[in-house]
């Protein structure tokens, strides 16, 4: 059977949901998942489209893993398919360059581990990928069709919902702009009026998210603000974003996309450009804090066009394809089926892979307890722990009583719990032999019961499950 485009992405999304359906949540996707279960036009960590895509999952699915997770892998996926095509586009129809863009794409070590998962990645790379394949599409239709209005109004509202789903897709926006300017063949577009009506159309998705902000004192938008701002400068961190941004699309991938700048493909300079913004606001924010891996996944698609460009320049372009396509597949396979392996924890720090295991003995654990004492409900004073303990005991209430302002959405706190026993679940540092904030956030404290989270005689995780009622906080349960 020939390869193509839609069959390669056929390949990838079988394997992300064999994958999504076997492995269990971790911490974030568990959180968003609680987002899910009451949507909101906001959320105070993130804009809200990550849970309109869980919830589009759960409506089919229920809340288990699959359901969870299926609209995010179809968004990674699609956004391959979205690769490939503007591959096609650019290389003038070159033979086996779109499917080859679409493998390197989706065996990029951050593609093919968040692939896998629901995160405000999947749709904040779903449409980033989407609007700069609308953009290829628009600028390369005359100006004076109706078709070239379609396709400009099209860029603004994907760039529109890519922001929506992250903020960091304002940057495309930024760059896409910068290339009119920048480019002499495309300046005259600045005479017309296609940017101006992609720009509304970039605004209009944002509209229920800023009257949501209005609604509660512009907390969303006062917390991503509060990332912008620099703590000092230090080179510590600079080395690391280099470092990630070479060797996320694995190292080959990497070379062949810099290779192909020698001679570059029609309308490089629409990927280039669009994606400078991003790059440079990373280095700067690497000045002063780390860059996060899967921060830079909406840049694995120019590398993967690019280099699939570059082995097609090649001297043994066969021999290289081959290299590149064995080598990305090896690194990006080898680590995530490593990280996730079933038998074994790597390391014991609190990572996603990390925070899947163990969870068997210290559930039961922790129901044997709640039976013990009587108590209704589960009490926590972390997102982590909130969202994850909310879809391992779904016929538990679990509700946070501290960092309320995460909590909007849910709603007001049931007024019986205000003073119903519960059980108080905390992290604990290894020091601790009693909870801490305890006493400070009930009036009722029973002695601390310590849990661990282990596997393979491992300690990922210790716990305080503390016998609690009568809640303090007048914020919670007014007087």
């Amino acid at each position: 059977m020939q390869l193509s485009v839609f069959t390669i992405s056929l390949a990838f999304l079988a394997v992300h949901l064999a994958v999504a359906a076997s492995v269990p949540l971790f911490d974030d996707e568990a959180y968003y998942a609680l987002w899910a279960r009451d949507l909101a036009l906001g959320y105070y960590d993130h804009p809200p489209m990550i849970a309109y895509m869980i919830r589009m999952g759960t409506t089919f699915f229920g809340e288990i893993p699959l359901g969870i997770r299926l609209f995010s892998v179809i968004g990674f996926v699609a956004s391959g398919y979205f690769v490939g095509d503007i591959a096609r586009r650019i290389s003038r129809g070159a033979v086996g360059l779109p499917v080859l863009a679409t493998t390197l794409y989706n065996l990029s070590l951050l593609v093919f581990a968040l692939g896998n998962f629901a995160t405000p990645d999947a749709p904040s790379t779903l449409f980033w990928v989407a609007a700069l394949w609308a953009a290829t599409r628009a600028i390369n239709t005359p100006s004076d069709t109706r078709s070239a209005t379609l396709w400009w109004v099209c860029t603004g509202l994907l760039i529109g919902l890519g922001d929506v789903s992250k903020f960091t897709n304002g940057f495309l926006a930024v760059g896409l702009l910068a290339y009119l300017f920048a480019t002499q063949k495309r300046r005259g577009y600045l005479l017309t009026r296609l940017p101006y009506m992609t720009m509304v159309a970039a605004i209009l998705p944002h509209l229920p998210y800023l009257f949501w902000n209005l609604q509660n004192d512009w907390l969303g938008l006062e917390r991503q603000a509060a990332r912008l701002v620099a703590s000092g400068f230090s080179t510590r961190y600079l080395g690391e974003y280099v470092a990630l941004l070479l060797l996320a699309p694995t190292p080959l991938v990497t070379w062949f996309a810099f290779q192909a700048l020698k001679a570059p493909p029609k309308d490089s300079a629409l990927l280039i450009w669009s994606s400078a913004p991003l790059v440079l606001y990373f280095s700067y924010h690497a000045t002063h804090a780390p860059v996060q891996a899967n921060w830079i996944v909406p840049l694995q698609a120019i590398f993967a066009i690019t280099a699939a460009s570059g082995l097609a320049q090649a001297q043994s372009p066969r021999r290289w394809i081959r290299a590149t396509v064995v080598t990305a597949l090896l690194v990006s396979v080898g680590s995530i089926t490593a990280a996730f392996n079933p038998v074994t924890p790597i390391g014991t720090t609190d990572n996603p892979p990390n925070q899947t295991r163990g969870w068997s003995a210290t559930q039961d654990g922790i129901a044997g307890l709640l039976e013990e004492t009587g108590a209704i409900w589960i009490a926590t004073t972390d997102f982590a722990r909130t969202g994850s303990l909310a879809l391992r005991f779904p016929q538990v209430r679990v509700w946070s009583v501290a960092e309320l302002q995460r909590y909007r959405f849910r709603g007001a706190f049931p007024r019986e719990l205000c003073t119903a026993p519960g059980l108080l679940i905390e992290r604990a540092r290894r020091s601790e032999t009693t909870s801490e904030k305890a006493t400070s956030l009930f009036e009722t404290v029973e002695a601390t019961h310590p849990a661990i989270r282990a596997q393979d005689g491992v300690t990922l995780m210790r716990y305080h499950l503390t016998p609690v009622s009568r809640v303090k906080s007048t914020s919670l349960c007014p007087n």
